[in-house]
């Protein structure tokens, strides 16, 4: 059953530092052994990331996994107080029955969304789901469950939350795979509020969802847990295995809905690095303009894990407007390889 998103809302750190600022204050050190490391850090396009902690704090000492964790929490419950402030300013708190969330870079119980539910004054009926570890497409996920709980109950609304603070977990790991991980991840938050589509409004509606994973490829992308923070591999095959899988995972998502892939105006597409999007624009025939929200998200945010994609669809609505009958296609990718889609209509 089609759902539609009556509220959006991101946040994120307070403070952004610039890529330059960053490599001249961190990475340049981190890395003087590795002779590109320059290279491949600016070559990443981002160009400003939000962090949760200063270039101060995190050149002082190596921090443990326990408080890189506090940290974590700290952030999300602040991103998540802002993001709720807004929501709440656009639908109704008391007719919100089921609240999800997504994270893939801390971990605490009581988790965040139950804190939060109790700040904010909603049910003690709440029906909570809380997903972790899934990495990049996590959003998806959270869309999916949400799904799910309007299909169920139409008469409620589902709060939709993916929350990253991924900067808590960089690490002085000299090697050429580390200085890519550590020059593309930023910290954001986002939340939706989904509702049936006999709900009122003019938010998008998502039509179909569809899931590919690449068994094969399970170690080209991982997230592990060190005694010193989580720690990130990311084959530079990936986005070779994204381009090639990417056409049949989209034509059988718009068969589903009877349309066909040409249909599609509006694209966003998880920029978890310039080459993914690259990759992607040529094999399914994008133009610049359709790459725009994807690589604007990835410049002035980074990668923000399963936050990002929900940064671009805010960026489309907000900055693109599509008119009102107009399909678009949300895409996303993480450790699996699992590839995610999702379909809409504005």
């Amino acid at each position: 059953m089609p759902a539609r998103i009556l509220a959006i809302s991101t946040a994120t750190p307070p403070v952004a530092y610039s890529q330059r600022e960053l490599f001249d204050t961190i990475f340049s050190k981190w890395y003087a052994d590795i002779p590109d490391a320059e290279k491949l850090f600016m070559n990443t396009t981002v160009q400003q990331r939000y962090t949760s902690w200063t270039p101060e704090q995190l050149t002082s000492r190596v921090l443990s996994t326990a408080e890189r964790i506090e940290l974590w929490d700290e952030s999300t419950m602040a991103m998540g107080r802002r993001l709720l402030s807004d929501i709440f300013q656009q639908v109704d708190k008391s007719r919100i029955g089921s609240f999800v969330m997504a994270t893939c870079t801390g971990y605490v119980g009581p988790s965040p969304e139950l804190r939060l539910a109790g700040e904010f004054g909603l049910s003690a009926g709440l029906r909570r789901t809380f997903i972790g570890h899934m990495g990049c497409y996590a959003a998806f996920n959270v869309m999916k469950t949400a799904l799910d709980s309007v299909h169920a109950r139409p008469d409620e609304l589902v709060l939709a939350n993916a929350s990253e603070v991924c900067t808590v977990h960089l690490r002085p790991e000299a090697t050429r795979e580390q200085v890519v991980t550590h020059a593309l991840f930023g910290d954001a938050a986002a939340s939706l509020v989904l509702g049936s589509v006999d709900e009122p409004g003019d938010g998008p509606i998502i039509l179909r969802t569809r899931t590919e994973t690449v068994y094969e490829t399970t170690e080209m992308m991982t997230w592990t847990i060190t005694d010193t923070g989580f720690r990130m591999t990311l084959s530079p095959y990936v986005p070779f295995i994204l381009g090639e899988k990417i056409g049949p995972l989209i034509e059988a998502l718009c068969a589903e809905e009877g349309i066909a892939v040409g249909d599609i105006r509006w694209w966003g597409i998880h920029p978890g690095g310039p080459k993914i999007v690259d990759f992607i624009g040529n094999e399914m025939g994008l133009s610049d303009a359709q790459l725009r929200a994807s690589r604007h998200v990835l410049a002035n945010y980074g990668n923000c894990s399963s936050a990002t994609i929900l940064l671009v669809l805010e960026e489309i609505m907000k900055t693109d407007r599509p008119a009102p009958g107009d399909y678009g296609v949300l895409t996303g990718f993480g450790p699996g390889l699992t590839m995610e889609s999702t379909l809409i209509r504005f």
